[in-house]
C-alpha cells in the first residue's frame, strides 16, 4: 500500500492518506481506519488512481453520511467523492458533480428560481450517495431524487466513463440499479421554474419540521431503517419500546425513534449491535423485518 501511495502522490491534486481515521469522515463518528483513502478533487484524480490501483479491494463511500465503518476498518482503497464538487445551471437543467453537498445545492437552486429540489435541503450528504440510494423526503419521499434525474455519468474501476439515462437506473424507494462496481461522477437533473421567495419559504417550513421532529447537533446517520411498505419504521421501533434507549453510548433518539445516535462513547460494534437488536425485536413483536438504510462496511476487530 505504501508503494501505491508514493506513486499517487506524484500526480494527485486531491487528498491522499494512509491509515485514515474514518470516524471523522462518517456521520456516526465511530469505526476503524481505511488502509488508503483518496478524496479526489477532479475526475482525473479518480481515473488516475483507478488505473494505478490493481488487485486490491475498492470501497466507494460517497459523502460517508449514512455509512458505519466497523472497528476493524476498511482494507484496500477507500474513495470519498466529497472533493468532486461543482454545479452548473442552464435554464432548468442542472449538472452537478457527485461530491456536491445536496443541502447546499438545494439552496443555490432556490436562489436561481429552480423548484423541485426543496426536499434535499434537509438531507445531509453528497449527490452521488443521494442518487445511488434514491434519497427522498416530504413530497418526494417515495419518488426520491430519481424523479429529477435525466442521466448519470459513471466511472468503472478501469477509469472509463459512460452515461446512463434515467430509464436504465431503475429508481424505486431508496434504491436504484446503478452497478456496484462503478462510481457516480456527475448527474444531469431537471427542475421547473419557480419563484425564489416561494421556494425559500417552502424550504423554511421543511427546516422547521426537521427541528421539531428530528434530532439535531448529534452524531447520527439519519434514518436507520427504510420504511416498510404500509408502515413507518419509526413507529414500529417506538411501539417496540426502543425510543430513547441507550446501550454503551449507542442510542435510539428520543425525538425520532428511527434515528441511531452515537452519544460520544459508542464503538462501531456498539452501534451495529443496537441496530441489530432493534431489528430483531421489531421482527419478533410485529413480524416485520426492517431493512437498513444505513450502510455497514468494513472488518470486525
Amino acid at each position: 500500500m505504501k508503494s501505491i501511495y508514493k506513486d499517487l502522490t506524484r500526480t494527485l491534486k486531491g487528498k491522499l492518506e494512509l491509515n485514515a481515521n474514518m470516524a471523522i469522515h462518517t456521520g456516526l463518528g465511530a469505526g476503524g481506519n481505511a488502509d488508503l483513502l483518496i478524496i479526489p478533487h477532479e475526475i482525473n484524480d479518480l481515473s488516475t488512481t483507478l488505473k494505478v490501483v490493481k488487485n486490491i479491494p475498492i470501497t466507494i463511500l460517497g459523502g460517508g453520511q449514512n455509512v458505519l465503518v466497523r472497528d476493524g476498518g476498511i482494507r484496500g482503497l477507500t474513495v470519498l467523492t466529497t472533493g468532486l464538487s461543482g454545479l452548473e445551471i442552464q435554464g432548468n437543467l442542472v449538472t452537478a458533480m457527485a461530491g456536491q453537498n445536496v443541502m447546499q445545492m438545494a439552496q443555490k437552486l432556490a436562489e436561481a428560481g429552480i423548484a423541485g429540489f426543496e426536499f434535499l435541503s434537509g438531507i445531509p450528504g453528497s449527490l452521488g450517495g443521494a442518487i445511488r440510494g434514491n434519497a427522498g423526503a416530504h413530497e418526494a419521499n417515495l419518488t426520491g431524487i430519481g424523479g429529477l434525474v435525466e442521466s448519470v455519468d459513471i466511472m468503472d474501476y478501469e477509469g472509463s466513463i459512460r452515461t446512463l439515462i434515467a430509464a436504465e437506473m431503475g429508481f424505486r424507494y431508496r434504491k436504484s440499479n446503478l452497478p456496484e462496481n462503478h462510481i457516480i461522477v456527475s448527474a444531469k437533473m431537471r427542475g421547473k421554474p419557480g419563484n425564489p421567495d416561494e421556494i425559500r419559504a417552502k424550504m423554511a417550513e421543511m427546516r422547521q419540521f426537521r427541528l421539531e421532529k428530528q434530532p439535531q447537533g448529534v452524531k447520527t446517520c439519519g434514518s436507520l431503517f427504510k420504511n416498510p411498505e404500509g408502515h413507518s419504521a419509526g413507529k414500529l421501533i417506538d411501539d417496540a419500546g426502543w425510543r430513547g434507549r441507550e446501550i454503551n453510548g449507542a442510542k435510539m433518539s428520543e425525538k425520532h425513534a428511527n434515528f441511531l445516535i452515537n452519544t460520544g462513547t459508542a464503538s462501531a460494534k456498539d452501534l451495529e449491535n443496537l441496530a441489530m437488536e432493534v431489528q430483531a425485536d421489531v421482527l419478533k413483536k410485529f413480524g416485520i423485518m426492517l431493512e437498513l438504510e444505513l450502510k455497514i462496511i468494513g472488518e470486525h476487530l
